[in-house]
Protein backbone atom coordinates (compact mmCIF):
# COMPACT_ATOMS: atom_id res chain seq x y z
CA UNK A 1 0.00 0.00 0.00
CA UNK A 2 2.36 2.26 0.66
CA UNK A 3 4.71 1.87 -2.45
CA UNK A 4 1.12 2.33 -4.67
CA UNK A 5 0.68 5.90 -2.44
CA UNK A 6 4.39 7.12 -2.53
CA UNK A 7 7.19 4.75 -3.22
CA UNK A 8 10.03 5.90 -5.41
CA UNK A 9 10.58 3.18 -7.33
CA UNK A 10 14.17 3.19 -6.62
CA UNK A 11 14.83 -0.60 -7.34
CA UNK A 12 13.09 -0.64 -10.55
CA UNK A 13 14.75 2.20 -11.49
CA UNK A 14 11.52 4.25 -11.34
CA UNK A 15 9.26 1.72 -13.51
CA UNK A 16 7.48 0.93 -10.28
CA UNK A 17 7.07 4.34 -8.93
CA UNK A 18 3.96 4.96 -6.57
CA UNK A 19 1.82 7.82 -7.36
CA UNK A 20 3.29 10.94 -4.94
CA UNK A 21 6.68 10.07 -4.38
CA UNK A 22 7.79 13.01 -2.72
CA UNK A 23 5.37 11.84 0.07
CA UNK A 24 6.70 10.99 3.63
CA UNK A 25 5.63 8.00 4.90
CA UNK A 26 4.14 7.18 8.15
CA UNK A 27 3.30 3.22 8.61
CA UNK A 28 1.46 2.45 11.78
CA UNK A 29 1.12 -1.49 12.02
CA UNK A 30 -2.41 -2.50 13.32
CA UNK A 31 -2.55 -5.99 11.36
CA UNK A 32 -0.65 -9.34 12.20
CA UNK A 33 1.58 -10.74 9.36
CA UNK A 34 -1.30 -12.67 8.14
CA UNK A 35 -3.71 -9.25 7.22
CA UNK A 36 -5.33 -10.37 10.84
CA UNK A 37 -6.40 -7.73 13.22
CA UNK A 38 -9.13 -6.63 15.99
CA UNK A 39 -10.85 -3.29 16.26
CA UNK A 40 -8.98 -2.30 19.19
CA UNK A 41 -6.19 -2.01 17.44
CA UNK A 42 -7.43 -0.15 14.19
CA UNK A 43 -9.26 2.51 16.93
CA UNK A 44 -6.08 2.99 18.83
CA UNK A 45 -4.04 3.43 15.28
CA UNK A 46 -6.72 5.94 13.80
CA UNK A 47 -6.30 8.19 17.72
CA UNK A 48 -2.73 8.07 17.44
CA UNK A 49 -2.75 9.46 14.15
CA UNK A 50 -5.34 12.44 15.31
CA UNK A 51 -3.12 12.61 18.42
CA UNK A 52 0.26 13.48 16.31
CA UNK A 53 -1.23 14.96 13.13
CA UNK A 54 0.33 18.32 13.65
CA UNK A 55 3.83 16.71 15.09
CA UNK A 56 4.19 15.06 11.68
CA UNK A 57 2.42 16.92 9.18
CA UNK A 58 -0.32 14.26 8.66
CA UNK A 59 -2.84 15.22 5.78
CA UNK A 60 -4.04 11.61 4.38
CA UNK A 61 -4.54 8.52 5.74
CA UNK A 62 -4.68 5.07 4.00
CA UNK A 63 -6.78 2.47 5.28
CA UNK A 64 -7.24 -0.76 3.06
CA UNK A 65 -9.24 -2.69 5.38
CA UNK A 66 -12.75 -3.13 6.18
CA UNK A 67 -15.22 -5.25 8.51
CA UNK A 68 -18.68 -6.01 7.67
CA UNK A 69 -21.78 -3.01 7.18
CA UNK A 70 -22.70 -3.22 11.47
CA UNK A 71 -24.23 0.66 10.26
CA UNK A 72 -22.85 4.46 11.44
CA UNK A 73 -22.84 3.22 15.06
CA UNK A 74 -19.61 1.22 14.14
CA UNK A 75 -16.98 2.47 16.68
CA UNK A 76 -14.63 2.43 13.05
CA UNK A 77 -17.05 4.84 11.42
CA UNK A 78 -17.18 7.28 14.55
CA UNK A 79 -13.13 7.00 14.60
CA UNK A 80 -12.39 7.72 10.63
CA UNK A 81 -14.89 10.55 11.15
CA UNK A 82 -13.20 11.48 13.92
CA UNK A 83 -9.58 12.22 12.09
CA UNK A 84 -12.10 13.45 8.96
CA UNK A 85 -13.22 16.46 11.46
CA UNK A 86 -9.76 16.97 12.49
CA UNK A 87 -8.37 17.93 9.02
CA UNK A 88 -7.17 14.23 7.99
CA UNK A 89 -8.45 13.28 4.83
CA UNK A 90 -8.93 9.62 5.37
CA UNK A 91 -9.39 7.10 2.12
CA UNK A 92 -10.56 3.71 2.47
CA UNK A 93 -11.40 0.76 0.44
CA UNK A 94 -14.81 -0.51 -0.43
CA UNK A 95 -13.81 -4.39 0.27
CA UNK A 96 -13.90 -7.29 -2.03
CA UNK A 97 -17.51 -8.28 -1.80
CA UNK A 98 -19.22 -7.63 -4.61
CA UNK A 99 -21.19 -7.77 -7.41
CA UNK A 100 -23.89 -7.93 -5.08
CA UNK A 101 -25.45 -4.96 -3.30
CA UNK A 102 -24.61 -3.74 0.19
CA UNK A 103 -21.22 -5.57 0.32
CA UNK A 104 -19.34 -2.15 1.01
CA UNK A 105 -17.71 -2.86 3.87
CA UNK A 106 -16.91 -0.81 7.41
CA UNK A 107 -15.65 2.58 8.22
CA UNK A 108 -15.75 2.75 3.99
CA UNK A 109 -19.93 2.62 4.66
CA UNK A 110 -19.23 6.49 6.27
CA UNK A 111 -21.09 9.02 4.71
CA UNK A 112 -17.63 11.48 4.81
CA UNK A 113 -14.78 9.72 4.04
CA UNK A 114 -13.72 9.14 0.48
CA UNK A 115 -14.54 5.22 0.10
CA UNK A 116 -13.00 3.65 -2.92
CA UNK A 117 -14.16 0.96 -5.38
CA UNK A 118 -12.30 -1.12 -8.06
CA UNK A 119 -11.24 -0.64 -12.34
CA UNK A 120 -9.42 -2.63 -14.37
CA UNK A 121 -8.78 -2.12 -18.46
CA UNK A 122 -10.96 -2.69 -20.98
CA UNK A 123 -8.09 -4.23 -23.22
CA UNK A 124 -10.01 -2.21 -26.54
CA UNK A 125 -10.13 1.05 -25.34
CA UNK A 126 -7.04 3.02 -24.61
CA UNK A 127 -8.14 4.31 -21.22
CA UNK A 128 -6.69 4.04 -17.74
CA UNK A 129 -9.16 1.69 -15.50
CA UNK A 130 -11.84 1.98 -17.54
CA UNK A 131 -14.04 -0.92 -16.31
CA UNK A 132 -15.85 -1.93 -13.18
CA UNK A 133 -14.59 -5.65 -11.45
CA UNK A 134 -17.16 -7.83 -9.69
CA UNK A 135 -14.89 -7.66 -6.49
CA UNK A 136 -15.48 -4.36 -5.87
CA UNK A 137 -17.65 -3.44 -3.57
CA UNK A 138 -21.05 -1.47 -3.95
CA UNK A 139 -23.90 0.11 -2.15
CA UNK A 140 -25.58 1.26 -1.14
CA UNK A 141 -24.98 1.17 2.43
CA UNK A 142 -27.64 -0.07 5.49
CA UNK A 143 -28.06 2.96 6.16
CA UNK A 144 -28.63 3.97 2.36
CA UNK A 145 -25.95 5.73 2.02
CA UNK A 146 -24.33 5.79 -2.15
CA UNK A 147 -20.72 3.94 -2.01
CA UNK A 148 -18.30 4.05 -2.94
CA UNK A 149 -17.50 7.61 -3.80
CA UNK A 150 -14.90 7.09 -6.82
CA UNK A 151 -13.27 4.10 -8.58
CA UNK A 152 -9.69 3.58 -9.31
CA UNK A 153 -7.63 0.76 -11.05
CA UNK A 154 -7.47 -2.31 -8.48
CA UNK A 155 -6.49 -4.95 -10.86
CA UNK A 156 -2.57 -7.07 -10.88
CA UNK A 157 -1.29 -3.62 -9.38
CA UNK A 158 2.23 -4.27 -9.00
CA UNK A 159 4.37 -2.50 -5.90
CA UNK A 160 6.91 -3.40 -3.27
CA UNK A 161 7.28 -7.27 -2.61
CA UNK A 162 7.72 -7.88 1.37
CA UNK A 163 11.14 -9.62 2.57
CA UNK A 164 9.21 -11.53 5.39
CA UNK A 165 9.33 -14.84 4.68
CA UNK A 166 5.98 -15.91 4.70
CA UNK A 167 5.13 -14.06 1.69
CA UNK A 168 8.24 -15.62 -0.30
CA UNK A 169 7.24 -19.36 0.77
CA UNK A 170 3.49 -19.30 -0.74
CA UNK A 171 3.04 -20.49 -4.45
CA UNK A 172 0.70 -18.08 -4.66
CA UNK A 173 2.17 -15.24 -4.29
CA UNK A 174 5.33 -16.52 -6.25
CA UNK A 175 3.69 -16.38 -9.21
CA UNK A 176 2.63 -12.89 -9.01
CA UNK A 177 6.19 -11.57 -8.37
CA UNK A 178 7.94 -8.79 -10.62
CA UNK A 179 11.24 -8.17 -11.28
CA UNK A 180 12.36 -10.22 -8.07
CA UNK A 181 11.63 -6.74 -5.91
CA UNK A 182 7.30 -6.00 -6.68
CA UNK A 183 4.64 -8.18 -6.32
CA UNK A 184 1.03 -7.66 -8.39
CA UNK A 185 -1.57 -7.96 -6.37
CA UNK A 186 -5.48 -7.05 -6.84
CA UNK A 187 -8.45 -5.93 -4.61
CA UNK A 188 -10.25 -2.46 -3.61
CA UNK A 189 -7.03 -2.56 -1.11
CA UNK A 190 -4.89 -1.73 -3.99
CA UNK A 191 -6.99 1.01 -5.58
CA UNK A 192 -7.19 2.89 -2.51
CA UNK A 193 -3.73 3.94 -2.17
CA UNK A 194 -3.83 5.26 -5.85
CA UNK A 195 -6.26 7.33 -4.91
CA UNK A 196 -4.37 8.66 -1.50
CA UNK A 197 -1.32 9.43 -3.49
CA UNK A 198 -3.37 11.27 -6.02
CA UNK A 199 -4.62 13.40 -2.59
CA UNK A 200 -1.25 13.46 -1.48
CA UNK A 201 -0.41 15.13 -5.05
CA UNK A 202 -3.14 18.10 -4.58
CA UNK A 203 -2.40 18.69 -0.98
CA UNK A 204 1.10 19.43 -1.95
CA UNK A 205 -0.15 21.92 -4.58
CA UNK A 206 -3.37 22.99 -2.26
CA UNK A 207 -1.65 22.65 1.51
CA UNK A 208 -4.68 24.57 2.73
CA UNK A 209 -7.50 22.56 1.38
CA UNK A 210 -9.92 21.07 3.86
CA UNK A 211 -11.22 17.11 3.91
CA UNK A 212 -14.30 18.83 2.34
CA UNK A 213 -12.74 20.34 -0.18
CA UNK A 214 -10.29 17.52 -1.32
CA UNK A 215 -13.90 15.55 -1.54
CA UNK A 216 -15.91 17.77 -4.06
CA UNK A 217 -12.84 18.15 -5.97
CA UNK A 218 -12.45 14.08 -6.27
CA UNK A 219 -16.36 14.29 -7.14
CA UNK A 220 -15.92 17.19 -10.10
CA UNK A 221 -12.48 15.82 -11.39
CA UNK A 222 -14.09 11.99 -11.79
CA UNK A 223 -14.78 10.53 -15.38
CA UNK A 224 -18.11 8.87 -15.41
CA UNK A 225 -18.10 5.53 -16.78
CA UNK A 226 -21.89 5.20 -16.97
CA UNK A 227 -21.91 2.78 -14.56
CA UNK A 228 -24.69 3.15 -11.40
CA UNK A 229 -23.67 5.24 -9.17
CA UNK A 230 -23.64 2.60 -6.15
CA UNK A 231 -21.33 1.02 -8.16
CA UNK A 232 -18.71 3.46 -9.50
CA UNK A 233 -19.59 6.60 -7.26
CA UNK A 234 -18.55 9.50 -8.95
CA UNK A 235 -16.36 7.68 -11.33
CA UNK A 236 -12.68 7.05 -12.61
CA UNK A 237 -10.18 8.81 -10.96
CA UNK A 238 -8.79 11.44 -13.39
CA UNK A 239 -5.40 12.86 -11.49
CA UNK A 240 -4.33 14.92 -14.42
CA UNK A 241 -7.84 16.69 -13.69
CA UNK A 242 -7.95 16.99 -10.51
CA UNK A 243 -4.37 18.37 -9.96
CA UNK A 244 -5.22 20.90 -12.90
CA UNK A 245 -8.80 22.18 -11.91
CA UNK A 246 -9.52 25.54 -9.54
CA UNK A 247 -9.92 25.13 -6.01
CA UNK A 248 -13.26 24.69 -4.88
CA UNK A 249 -14.38 26.31 -2.24
CA UNK A 250 -16.65 24.59 0.75
CA UNK A 251 -17.68 24.82 3.78
CA UNK A 252 -16.17 22.56 6.29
Amino acid sequence: MAGIAAGNGYLSNGKYMGIAPDSGIISLKILDREGKGNAADVLAGIQWLIDNRERYGIRVANLSIGTPDRGMKDPLVRAVEAAWDRGIVMVIAAGNNGPKENTVTSPGISKKVITVGASDDNKTVQIWGDTLVDFSGRGPTLDCIIKPDVIAPGADIVSCLSSAETVGKKAALNQKIVAQHYLRLSGTSMSTPIVTGAVALLLQKHPKLTPNQVKLMLKESAVSLNYPQNQQGWGLLNVEKLLNQEVIHVES
